[in-house]
């Protein structure tokens, strides 16, 4: 695979990812069900389609996301190289936790949604859901690497001096707008969220193999133009 291909496909993945996060996020405000006390069941039983849809693009947005995370990682060839590596892995356990979380998220929900189960039923089986082991441990492991990744990880690009300080700042934004519920910190999160990924895609568009972070012959001593005059002195 070229380099051309490689980075193509990297840029593509940075960006489409976390769109996908975006606008999932975002039209699952909009969907709104009717009913005195409504539920994500309700949600996944009056908009089948956009559930369906929804479920689909979150599932396939980390799992696309993930092809981008090397190009991330090799910014850093030198100084910064280690925490960067680090943020990456960990970033990647949270979208791959992610993948697997959403996956049982939104089948679950659907499955409940067109069993058409009584209304005890149907509580039973949404309690059940919630306290499941498997689906529980998987979020965890998805708050935590996905809040924590990104703040290693440009932490890892500002010591190599690849991203601005605003960079990492977005990244501790983003995860503590996580923490908090309503609109005022949903927003918050997803436009930190856009700057942050926004500004790693243009530092990997603009990535040269690691060539810009090299001295150039020119200026490295016993090298280039200095070493012909060290070679031949001028007469006096």
């Amino acid at each position: 695979m070229s380099s051309r291909l490689a980075k193509a496909i990297a840029l593509i993945a940075l960006v489409v990812g976390p769109l996908t996060l975006i606008a999932t996020t975002i039209v699952q405000w909009l969907l709104q069900p009717t009913g005195s006390a409504p539920t994500v069941v309700d949600v996944a039983m009056q908009f089948p389609t956009a559930w369906l849809t929804i479920g689909l693009l979150s599932v396939l947005g980390p799992l696309v996301w993930l092809a981008g995370l090397p190009a991330v990682s090799a910014l850093a060839p030198a100084r910064g190289r280690l925490v960067t590596m680090i943020g990456t892995l960990v970033t990647g356990a949270g979208l791959a936790a992610a993948i697997g979380h959403l996956a049982l998220f939104f089948g679950l929900n659907a499955s409940i949604a067109a069993a058409a189960l009584p209304a005890d039923a149907r509580h039973a089986m949404e309690s059940a859901g919630d306290g499941e082991a498997l689906g529980t441990v998987l979020l965890v492991l998805f708050l935590l690497c996905y809040s924590l990744g990104p703040i290693i990880l440009t932490i890892g690009l500002r010591i190599a001096h690849r991203v601005g300080v605003w960079v990492p700042i977005a990244a501790v934004l983003t995860a503590g707008a996580n923490l908090f519920g309503g609109p005022i910190a949903g927003v918050v999160q997803l436009v930190s969220l856009a700057a942050l990924w926004g500004a790693v895609v243009v530092v990997v568009a603009r990535d040269r193999g690691g060539r810009a972070s090299s001295p150039s012959p020119d200026t490295t001593t016993g090298s280039g133009t200095g070493r012909v005059t060290a070679e031949h002195p001028a007469i006096s």
